[in-house]
């Protein structure tokens, strides 16, 4: 009996080291890990931080030289041999003031107006799939885009201002900076450089 309970002790002891041992070499490893990240994550921001301030000086040169305003929202950037492509900016979403609100409430008056015949209701289907919102509760700018051309088409007053509402409460979004770059090999191929650890394919 003395054997079998000295027996049972030594085999919950060596679980208990083996757990011991397995969270040293996590604890170890992670450690490892962080130390080899961390002055990454530290380098590839400073190289961002420097690659967006040498790009706003660039397009200030290319401003000044053509004359011209230009967006900065998104640049491309290409090498004169046309190899290497650097792009980058601000993803935006769409986004909208309180006067949206009021336009599609006038686009509901006017669509009251429209007759009850075929060609309404035709309008009517229109209307309201160009008005559908996203999942986040959004107008798309690219719908209303194709509303103003509806609108123009029909030529009501009150449609062409109501799209006019909407249309000048646009105010898009920044969500996050991004940067990417591709290049090409000597065969003409393109390639594309990850610079995200969820983009570098490992083997």
């Amino acid at each position: 009996m003395a054997q079998l309970e000295a027996q049972d002790r030594a085999e919950k002891q060596k679980r208990e080291d083996d757990i011991n041992a397995y969270k040293d070499t996590v604890d170890d490893f992670v450690k490892r890990v962080f130390a080899m990240l961390l002055p990454l994550s530290e380098q590839l921001k400073e190289a961002k931080n420097t690659i967006f301030k040498e790009k706003d000086a660039i397009v200030d040169i290319k401003e000044a030289l053509y004359d011209t305003k230009l967006d900065r929202h998104s640049n491309t950037f290409t090498t004169s041999d046309g190899k290497i492509t650097l792009s980058m900016g601000y993803r935006t979403v769409d986004g909208w003031s309180d006067d949206a609100e009021a336009g599609i409430a006038k686009m509901m008056d006017y669509m009251k107006s429209l007759s009850k015949d075929e060609n309404g209701a035709k309008q009517n289907k229109i209307i309201m799939e160009l008005l559908a919102k996203d999942k986040k509760g959004n107008l798309k700018l690219s719908s209303i885009v194709q509303l103003e051309r509806h609108a123009h088409e029909f030529g009501d007053p009150l449609f062409i201002e109501a799209v006019k509402i909407i249309k000048d409460s646009y105010r898009p979004q920044e969500t996050s900076q991004f940067i990417s770059l591709s290049y090409r090999d000597d065969d003409g191929e393109k390639h594309t450089v990850p610079l995200s650890l969820s983009k570098m394919d490992i083997k």
